[in-house]
């Protein structure tokens, strides 16, 4: 599988390809439901997702109930709990609280935990037979991203809904505009650029020293976003959102990547505060993605696409270059809600969650998330190696050094276990060299 190329309906669905839930949790579409939901990771993503599934849920005239919490850090679980009502009893810390939250009742279950941990949280909610919400991205290296994907196939087989946290897929805009770009209303796409810039050298988790005493693993739990060992560097766990546009309107996923990057003020971890990307696609199709969290420079969260008879600014304007009009696809939208802060992409991913469960379907995003992501550790690798990477030597060549790669000395599970060895810090790797 050097790309991943699917067919035009699954691409223009925005809330993904649907399949019918088992029987056991059909509902009647008139009776008030309660969604049991709980949730791993308690930092400020997974304490917002309670909070958009609840919203999403009140707009269905239906009810979120949370059941559970689990956080590395105890305090963190405990203050979601308190914050949605959930009795305190139900907020486990350590690396291992996750266990727990599968043990109880939760129908669906939010995966909010930094991204190091995705593969092994996904395992166990499919053991489980829990829902899920994966939050992008789902690994952080090949070695993550072909044991998610393996989860994926398993959810299938039980009958499992899997929606990711690629929220642009549910953005109102943008789902009017994926059926006539797809339908050739800016003809061949021909290249695109997507921008990834904002500040981030002082925030983000960048700058948390290490507290005295402190685990290995607590340090690393808690300054993740620093470490592309638990974050995946900012391309893979921010630019993705942008990254993903560009695959989702291009309608394949890029083959080869090149890839620079750079290491310039981060004050914690071994990450790069920059990287520029060349996709190739094939076909004469360059995506050109540019990522970078520096602090003091200019601001750009964007997706263009220029094809041969047209242009597009995702969620922006398309433009014929014969001055001919480009009507959206009103019908893509019908039913949704549109107006209101509980129409923002973020609860609208779970507005599109809930309800198709009301219908007895199921979200399958669990391949979409995942070529995202190795879309983006492609391009990550490009840049920390200085070499040409290919989709292929990820996820199909048994030959690849990369098809087992991993760019950690330890897994998510050995952090079950206890402590682990600190990764060198403030030593970003080197093109060209072995890091």
């Amino acid at each position: 599988m050097s790309e991943l190329r699917v067919s035009r309906r699954s691409f223009v669905a925005g809330a993904g390809a649907f399949a019918a839930v088992a029987p056991s949790i059909l509902r009647g579409q008139d009776a008030k439901r309660v969604f049991k939901v709980a949730v791993v990771g308690c930092g400020g993503r997974g304490g917002g997702a309670v909070g958009d599934i609840t919203a999403a849920a009140k707009r269905l005239g239906q009810e979120v109930k949370l059941v559970a919490a689990a956080d590395f850090f105890p305090e963190r679980a405990a203050g979601v709990c308190k914050r949605y009502g959930c009795d305190e009893k139900f907020a486990f810390g350590g690396a291992a609280g996750y266990q727990k939250v599968m043990e109880t009742d939760a129908e669906i279950v939010l995966l909010c935990a930094p991204p190091f941990y995705r593969p092994l949280h996904m395992e166990a909610c499919v053991k489980a037979k829990k829902h899920i919400f994966a939050e992008k991205p789902i690994a952080t290296d090949p070695a993550g991203l072909r044991r998610f994907l393996a989860s994926v196939e398993e959810a299938k087989k039980a009958n499992l809904s899997i929606l990711s946290g690629t929220c642009y897929r549910h953005h109102n805009q943008a789902l009017q505009q994926i059926g006539p770009i797809l339908g050739g209303a800016i003809g061949r796409p021909c290249g695109g650029v997507v921008y990834r810039c904002h500040g981030g050298t002082n925030t983000w988790g960048n700058t948390l020293p290490r507290k005295a005493g402190e685990t290995n693993t607590g340090y690393m739990s808690r300054a993740w976003y620093g470490w592309r060992h638990m974050s995946g560097d900012n391309l893979t766990e921010q630019g993705i959102h942008e990254v993903d546009l560009a695959n989702w309107f291009i309608g394949r996923t890029p083959r080869v990547a090149m890839a620079i990057g750079a290491r310039h003020r981060r004050a914690t971890g071994n990450g790069y505060d920059c990287i520029s990307v060349d996709y190739d696609y094939d076909d004469g199709l360059h995506v050109h993605a540019i990522a970078r969290q520096v602090d003091g420079c200019a601001d750009r969260c964007h997706a263009f696409i220029s094809g041969s008879e047209g242009e597009m600014a995702v969620l922006g304007k398309i433009r014929r270059y014969d001055g001919k009009e480009v009507a959206l696809d009103k019908k893509a939208i019908e039913g949704r809600p549109t107006e209101g802060s509980d129409s923002s992409m973020m609860v609208l991913e779970h507005w599109d969650h809930l309800n198709a469960l009301m219908k007895g379907e199921l979200l399958h995003e669990g391949e979409q998330v995942a070529m995202a992501t190795a879309t983006t550790i492609m391009g990550t690798i490009a840049a920390y190696s200085g070499q040409a990477v290919r989709m292929s030597d990820m996820l199909t060549n048994t030959e690849s050094a990369l098809y087992n790669g991993q760019n950690n000395p330890f897994l998510p599970d050995d952090f079950d276990k206890g402590d682990v060895d600190l990764p060198e810090e403030f030593k970003a790797p080197v093109p060209g060299r072995a890091s």
